[in-house]
């Protein structure tokens, strides 16, 4: 552990907790606690908690000390409140990566700029070589009469296609079709029909009018996330072999090398079919392309933290309501900026360590025990809540139901609503994001009545599993809902500074954090106090 971690660990370990007596464990949240709490998670000095980084493991012991200072019991063999599991990173190695091409004439060439190659290997060489075709943009549209495969065959063959569609002079609009040919989604039209002709491998460039030369064009750091996978290992369980095609996102001066064996480049057969409408679609006849993908690979342990507060009752306290939260992030990006996550997740994070102490406070503790659980690698893929959901630290059966924290730090800010990003979900005053209670109609009430009691208004718009931006499956609870485990799900939701550097501790509004805590913590209590069975009406194994 480097000096500098020491340092803050031990100096934020020892800042004494609030200690004045309280009998309504609510109380005794506070936002000096949270924000100290804050202040060392979302640090600079924690490298924005990646996983398998030490940063990470540097905020694992932290929970760790933290919930065995507040006299949670820990439920790991180890008795260490510490849960281990195996993330297996493939990367991709540049060194030993690189495309070349060969010709009948002893042509050759050799091209280093970094490709991008799905599905995503396994670990070591993967090559790819076949006759090349360039196929314009590889788009087959009866209804505009347009067929960039009318006179090729790519069976077999290495494909070269461009990004999009025809377009207009300036690029900025699809020839026909617009909606579905100008954005980036318009792979998922052309890849069904091109995979159904059997190509050995397409290889995906961006046109010139788009601007861009390769993918890493779109943002910063999209580069390194493309060179690098990584998975839950699960024992016993292969690989599966990656079947069908492979897509390879290529650099556009590599396109233009290929194509100078034609005596043509990118920019002159784009503007051909643009004016026209004309597919320039041809084989190169004995030019060979290869693609040669070294991938390095190797084993993270990561670690899911959980501590237990036992129930009053003598017979309910065998069941568990459990809150959870994920405490990785991003790390940094290309040019050492960190991601800290303040809001996303250092503050879901943060709450259950104040939730946590508000139950050990409080004067009569619910009948049913509490878990609080700090889950790894959801960034990645969920896969801290996944581990531990099939590796159960209580039993599932046992499990009552599951409350998820995943950003509950923020407000609705004016700078939301002037935001150039689409999509965020932010709410303001006293509306929070709910999502879950869906299994069960019981736990839905439960929610109910304690935004009423707490004099909150629940936002319900993304509790649909069919919604378009598909919240329902996008944190940790989903682990537990495909368990049979009535879930819900707080969150103040997605804001400007979502994934980028800019979330961090000063951001923060800690009124909302405070009242969303508290909110939180009622909720919690509620439902470890209700006499009855949590029932399930409708098990999501049943959808």
């Amino acid at each position: 552990m480097k000096a500098s971690y020491v340092f803050l660990f031990l100096l934020f370990f020892y800042l004494p907790f609030h200690l004045v007596a309280q009998t309504n464990g609510m109380q005794t949240i506070h936002v000096h606690d949270l924000q100290r709490h804050m202040k060392f998670l979302a640090s600079d000095e924690l490298k924005g908690r990646d996983t398998g980084e030490p940063g990470l493991e540097v905020a694992a012991r932290y929970l760790a000390v933290q919930a065995e200072h507040l006299g949670l019991a820990p439920a790991d063999a180890d008795r260490d409140f510490m849960q281990p599991f195996v993330i297996e990173e493939k990367a991709y190695n540049r060194e030993k990566s690189f495309i070349s091409l060969a010709c009948a004439d002893s042509f050759q060439l050799q091209c280093r700029d970094p490709f991008y190659l799905f599905p995503s290997p396994g670990g070591g060489e993967t090559i790819l070589e076949g006759e090349v075709v360039f196929a314009g943009y590889g788009i087959r549209d009866e209804e505009h009469a347009y067929n960039d495969f009318e006179d090729v065959d790519i069976k077999d063959k290495i494909v070269l296609i461009m990004n999009r569609a025809p377009q207009n002079e300036a690029g900025t609009k699809a020839l026909f079709d617009p909606d579905k040919w100008s954005g980036t989604q318009n792979f998922q039209y052309k890849l069904p029909d091109l995979y159904a002709q059997q190509p050995r491998a397409v290889l995906l460039v961006m046109d010139p009018k788009s601007g861009m030369r390769s993918i890493e064009d779109m943002g910063p750091g999209i580069g390194r996330y493309l060179s690098r996978s990584r998975t839950l290992k699960r024992p016993g369980v292969e690989s599966a072999d990656a079947s069908g095609p492979y897509l390879a996102l290529i650099h556009r001066r590599v396109a233009d090398q290929i194509l100078q064996i034609s005596g043509k480049s990118l920019d002159t057969l784009q503007k051909e079919i643009d004016q026209n409408l004309e597919p320039q679609s041809f084989t190169m006849d004995d030019c060979n392309v290869k693609l040669h993908l070294s991938v390095d690979q190797k084993e993270l342990q990561v670690h899911n933290v959980f501590g237990l507060i036992e129930g009053s009752d003598p017979l309910l306290k065998e069941e568990v309501v459990i809150f959870m939260a994920h405490y990785d992030h991003l790390g940094t990006d290309d040019e050492g900026g960190v991601f800290n996550g303040a809001d996303d997740n250092a503050s879901g994070t943060v709450a259950l360590l104040e939730i946590a102490e508000a139950f050990m406070k409080e004067e009569k503790r619910p009948a049913r025990s509490i878990g609080i659980l700090w889950v790894a690698a959801e960034e990645i893929g969920l896969y801290g809540s996944q581990y531990f959901a099939d590796h159960p630290l209580v039993p599932t059966e046992k499990t009552a139901a599951a409350i998820n924290l995943d950003m509950v730090g923020r407000t609705l800010m004016p700078e939301d609503r002037h935001s150039n990003r689409r999509g965020l979900t932010i709410v303001g005053g006293d509306t929070v994001k709910v999502i879950g209670a869906l299994q069960s109609k019981l736990l839905m009430k439960i929610n109910e009545q304690t935004m009423e009691e707490m004099g909150m208004i629940p936002d319900y718009r993304y509790n649909d599993p069919g919604h378009p931006q598909r919240y329902f499956y996008r944190s940790d609870h989903i682990s537990f809902a495909r368990k049979d485990i009535p879930v819900l799900f707080y969150s103040t939701g997605t804001h400007r500074d979502y994934h980028l550097v800019s979330d961090v501790e000063a951001a923060i509004d800690y009124e909302k954090f405070l009242q969303m805590t508290r909110l939180s913590y009622r909720l919690g209590y509620n439902n470890a106090s209700y006499p009855n069975e949590i029932s399930v009406d409708h098990p999501m194994s049943s959808w």
